[in-house]
């Protein structure tokens, strides 16, 4: 039997070990463990007022609301991102739920939003108190299941953090706003820099959660911090998103993360590498087809420096990607890189699903004085023997 002292001590580490953020779901971040009063059996759903801690694991605030698979509103019927249950968040509504996290990390959190009545819906997304906050547009439906999975960051200024979704509409049908569903977290690591690569996580490899069953990928918003970024490296500087996919759902050229390019020169991602001043550079990456039925012509604009070169996806039997490269001279210490899709496109059997060329593999390494010399002696080594067949 063990001693008062040591399972007292047990009590205060599982209490401790609980309140520990992990990689994955949030509590009760799919929504499925039932309120006290259960779940409701009506068609209506489950209205939950102002209250705390009203849904297990959340705290509410404003017009909240359980809702089923296959609840109606009028003629619509709601659309739930996965399983059988999530909110939804009427005017100027908002859930929250404390977290404990390590100071002055990184983390990335996934959720799945779906639009329901209002014409014009965002979501608030904020870390406090006072920590960081930024706003999340629905307004394009990236697929045409009626929902997408969005990817956001922070870094964690205090151990001890509330994170907050809000609905900041003010609709006529109080009720109408987003629905939000399972709602998960990752510690963000910044990969070291591989040899002989200017790029920081140039693979892709690092970035938030992904669901085993999350077949449409997830989207990554317009993000201009390199500090707090869900994919660590990289900044989306426009105002599309692009889309993280994996080699479970998609054809990814290396390893098992990439990049779908949508919406055109909406939808860029950005780096800036280290480079030297009037030194010669080649940036090379991967490119071709995700495996989701994108309509082709597929192409990628790529810039370096004051370099910008388009680059078309010629498909191969063999192959569905393609290596391509750019070289470039750099101007600065610094060199931004660059890539969107050249086209707007959409997949062959659902005409409303944005898609585009996937990205992969993206190297920036820079040829040494001693190649520079061998390339200019074979390349006089050649003429010489060009001449000489003509002459000779």
């Amino acid at each position: 039997m063990l001693s008062l002292t040591v399972h007292v001590a047990l009590l205060l580490f599982a209490a401790h070990s609980a309140l520990a953020i992990e990689d994955g779901l949030l509590v009760n971040g799919d929504f499925e463990a039932p309120p006290t009063a259960g779940f409701a059996s009506t068609s209506e759903g489950l209205g939950l007022g102002d209250g705390p801690t009203t849904i297990p694991g959340w705290q509410t605030n404003g017009t909240v609301e359980l809702v089923s698979a296959g609840q109606q509103q009028g003629a619509m019927i709601l659309i739930i991102p996965g399983g059988t249950h999530a909110v939804r968040l009427g005017n100027d509504a908002q859930i929250s739920q404390d977290l404990k996290v390590e100071k002055g990390s990184v983390y990335a959190l996934t959720f799945s939003a779906a639009r329901t009545c209002a014409q014009l819906e965002s979501l608030n997304i904020s870390v406090g108190p006072a920590q960081a906050s930024s706003a999340v547009d629905l307004q394009t439906v990236y697929t045409d299941q009626g929902w997408d999975s969005y990817a956001w960051a922070f870094e964690a200024q205090e151990e001890d953090v509330k994170l907050m979704i809000k609905n900041p509409g003010m609709e006529e049908d109080p009720t109408c706003g987003p629905i939000i569903d399972d709602v998960a977290v990752k510690k963000m690591f910044v990969p070291d820099k591989v040899k002989d690569n200017a790029v920081l996580n140039g693979d892709f490899e690092e970035g938030p959660w992904v669901f085993r069953n999350e077949s449409l990928g997830v989207l990554l918003p317009t993000n201009l911090d390199e500090d707090s970024t869900p994919l660590p490296g990289w900044i989306v500087e426009s105002n599309r998103a692009v889309r993280y996919v994996d080699s479970n759902h998609f054809d990814v050229p290396q390893e098992k993360r990439a990049i779908e390019l949508l919406s055109g020169k909406e939808g860029i991602i950005s780096q800036m590498v280290d480079t030297t001043p009037k030194k010669d550079y080649t940036l090379s990456f991967s490119m071709g087809q995700g495996g989701d039925k994108c309509k082709e012509p597929l192409a990628v604009m790529a810039f370096a420096g004051d370099q910008a070169q388009n680059f078309h996806y010629m498909p191969d039997s063999n192959s569905t990607f393609q290596r391509a490269s750019l070289n470039f001279t750099a101007k600065a210490e610094r060199t931004r890189i660059a890539f969107y899709s050249v086209y707007y496109n959409t997949r062959s059997d659902h005409m409303s699903s944005l898609c585009g060329p996937v990205l992969d593999d993206v190297r920036v390494w820079g040829a040494s004085r001693s190649f520079r010399m061998k390339v200019g002696v074979l390349s006089l080594g050649m003429w010489v023997v060009v001449l000489g067949l003509i002459f000779g």
